[in-house]
Parts: structure tokens; sequence; C-alpha cells
């Protein structure tokens, strides 16, 4: 899976290092993911990094469209499959955020993607008529789950990508693994997903956001006592075809890649729901994405653009006195 670079750091966690213990390993396309815990015995600790790290290779087995025999490449191939619970729920998860932004996160957009990918190599602009005739198979609509799990395209050559989820439901199962051994207070960080839990009375950890237009800058600090945390942005994968940079993300209901947003980062309970709603906000833009954010129970967000020269930036109201702004 092609992910984005990360976005966010955790800069801070209120405990010495001595009571930290941290691993690294490289999955998905050679990401770093990270998991921290605080105050666990060592063999506990490798026991469980050992566990997450082997239950992210079968859900890669699972979500990846780059793997041939994966669950996804198989449902892009047969229209139908039997999907495992896993596959099951990040399906309905995909279809609710589909629903709740009107359609700007999509995980038909498979199809639009392939196209973008295929004339950035040959350096050309897409034509009209090449968008429009994969437009017709993009619609979240289409795509249907039973209560058994049986996922169907009701569509002919429709194709599903799930880039924009599937990252957050697996840092989503990490962070639930260290919460069953009865860690209580850890970080998990795969390629700037985060999910952060603490323990009551525990100072908050510092989470630093990436500035959109100086990527070894911050552009912000956040202090949060738990929850999961992504950013979105295209600052860091695009495409230049001739002297324009081309978004990886596209927006799913014009067929182009999106430009008014330079980064949206959003804080959820889960990183499920934050992984897909920062790119359904990215596509939405400013005002309508400010909306969305405002309409969902939980959901906070730090939206970031520029005009003219300078940027200008949005906190929802409840991270307000949470943001610091070093810009």
């Amino acid at each position: 899976m092609l992910w984005a670079l990360a976005a966010l750091v955790v800069i801070a966690g209120g405990c010495a290092r001595k009571e930290m213990a941290a691993k690294t390993f490289y999955p998905m396309g050679g990401i770093p993911f990270t998991v921290k815990a605080y105050n666990v015995p060592e063999a506990l600790f490798e026991e469980t990094v050992n566990a997450i790290e082997a239950e992210t290779e079968r859900l890669e087995q699972i979500f990846s469209a780059h793997r041939a025999e994966s669950e996804v490449s198989r449902l892009n191939r047969d229209g139908t499959i039997q999907a495992s619970p896993e596959l099951g729920r990040v399906v309905r998860a995909a279809l609710k955020i589909s629903a709740d932004s009107e359609g700007a996160f999509d995980v038909s957009v498979g199809p639009l993607l392939d196209l973008w990918r295929y004339a950035a190599r040959e350096k050309r602009w897409p034509t009209e008529e090449e968008v429009r005739q994969r437009m017709e198979l993009v619609d979240y609509r289409q795509i249907q789950v039973s209560p058994s799990d049986v996922v169907t395209l009701k569509q002919k050559n429709m194709s599903v990508d799930f880039g924009g989820i599937a990252k957050g439901y697996i840092v989503d199962m990490a962070a639930q693994r260290l919460k069953k051994q009865g860690i209580q207070r850890g970080i998990v960080d795969a390629g700037g997903d985060l999910v952060l839990f603490n323990s009551v009375g525990e100072e908050p950890f510092k989470v630093g956001i990436k500035h959109p237009e100086r990527p070894d800058s911050r552009f912000a600090v956040m202090t949060l006592d738990s929850g999961a945390v992504v950013t979105s942005g295209c600052y860091e994968r695009f495409e230049m075809v001739g002297d324009r940079k081309v978004c990886h993300i596209v927006d799913p209901r014009t067929g182009y890649p999106v430009g008014e947003l330079l980064s949206v980062t959003i804080v959820a309970q889960e990183a499920t729901t934050a992984d897909g709603l920062a790119t359904a906000v990215m596509v939405q833009g400013n005002e309508r994405g400010q909306a969305l954010i405002r309409s969902l129970p939980g959901v906070e967000g730090v939206l970031v653009w520029k005009v003219g020269d300078s940027l200008e930036w949005w906190f929802s109201p409840g991270l307000q006195g949470k943001v610091r702004v070093e810009e």
C-alpha cells in the first residue's frame, strides 16, 4: 500500500525514557510502525509487539490492493467476495463516512486513482473524456455488504482502494491489543496515524503537527490525553506533471485532484474514523469541511489553507486551548 509519510509526531510524553519501552518495524511498503508503552515488563512488551507485527501482516493480506491474492484484489477481480470480518467492518465504516460526507470519501475511487497515476507516469494531464469514463465507475452506493460480510461491487469494472482508511484500522487493532494486555499508557504511530491512550492522572501527550510548507518544521503542537489523530495533506505525496503539482487525493465527485486545503488534522476516538474523515475534509474543502467536523459527535479538527502568501487556520471548538500554533 502507498501510505502517507508522517505528518504527526509525539514530541513529549510526560514520562522518563527509562519507563518507556519502544519498538519499530516496517510493514506496508516500509512505513515506520512504532509501538510505545509505559511501565510494562519487557517480556510482556516484546510478546505484545510481536503479536501486533504478525497481525499487521495478516491485515495487509486483506486490505492491500497491491497484493494479487489479497481480499481487496480478489474483490476487484471477481466483483464479489465472502469477506473476512475485518474487511466487512472496514467496508461498513467506509460507507458510513461516505454517507456523512456526501461522497467526499469514497473507496470506489480506485479507477480514478489508477488513471491519475498512469497519466503522471506519462507526464500528461488526463483528458476530460478519460476522467468522465472513470467517473462512471465511482459510486460508493454501488458497494454492498451483507450481514454475513459478503461484499459486492454492483457495477462491472468497479474497483476499491482502502488506502484512505485501512491504516487507521490497523493502528486501532494495535492499540486494542496493548490495552487487552493491561497496558494503561501507550502510543501507536504508523507513519503519522496515531492512537494515544493514557491512565487517569498522567500528564497529557504533546503531538506536533508538521508544517505543510516547511516539512522539517512544526506548524502547531496539540495537547491530548487520549484518542486517535490523523493528518492528511498534499505536501508530501504528489506528482509533477509539467510544472503542475498533482495531489494524491482525488475528489471522487469531480474526478480531479484536490487543492483548496493544505492539511487537515482529525481527532476522533478511533483511527479508522479519523483516517477516513481526514481525506473527506481534504476533498470537501474549508467551509464544508468545517461543517462536517462540527456535525459529528466526538470529532475535532485543524484545517490549514493559504490566502495569498499567508497561512490561515481553523480549530474546531473542542480543541480551543489545546492547540498552540508555532507558525
